[in-house]
């Protein structure tokens, strides 16, 4: 049944945007903040994902503010303490709901390990039909002279039948042909 006034083409017509993980470190540095806000969050939901976000997801439940007016060492530890123990929970949770990963292995020459630990649990969750599409611009020297990252981590993303980017419009495009697959 059809409810609001809408007529049925309304609803069948409607775009469903996938969500889509967007595992970094980028969110830790002004630099990278400034990154995901002002050039790769806005490109992503022009594409038409819904960014499932786990550093403003967690960002929801952390209150520097309050943790930073805390005069007591002990008090702060409990908190940071209490609130690392969210972060898994939150992240896991944003990653079985989303459709695919867009992940950002730049910031050195080995991927960093939360990025890392991201990837092998969506993965280990979702394996084949939700790909990974990764990105990887550093040219600096990796694992080894044959693969540009650790190759278990290649593995995952190669076997999601999602893809390693050299640069950030391979990465877009990439996905974008994703989406408008999705969406057929």
């Amino acid at each position: 049944m059809v409810e609001n006034g809408e007529n049925e083409n309304d609803i069948v017509n409607e775009i469903i945007n996938p969500k889509g993980y967007l595992a970094s470190q980028f969110g830790f540095s002004q630099t990278g903040e400034y990154m995901l806000d002002k050039v790769i969050k806005p490109r992503l939901e022009e594409i038409g994902v819904e960014i499932c976000d786990p550093f403003f997801e967690c960002g929801m439940v952390l209150d520097l503010d309050h943790a930073n007016s805390m005069d007591k060492y002990d008090d702060r530890m409990t908190y940071f303490k209490e609130f690392s123990a969210k972060v898994p929970l939150i992240n896991n949770d944003l990653m079985v709901e989303s459709d695919f990963m867009m992940a950002i292995l730049d910031g050195g020459h080995t991927v960093d390990d939360g990025t890392a630990s991201e990837i092998g649990f969506f993965y280990g969750v979702h394996e084949a039909n939700h790909p990974i599409f990764a990105l990887r611009t550093d040219w600096r020297l990796g694992e080894n002279i044959a693969v540009s990252i650790n190759p278990q981590i290649l593995g995952y993303i190669v076997h999601s039948e999602g893809a390693l980017c050299n640069s950030l419009d391979e990465w877009f495009v990439a996905i974008e042909r994703w989406v408008n697959i999705f969406r057929d």
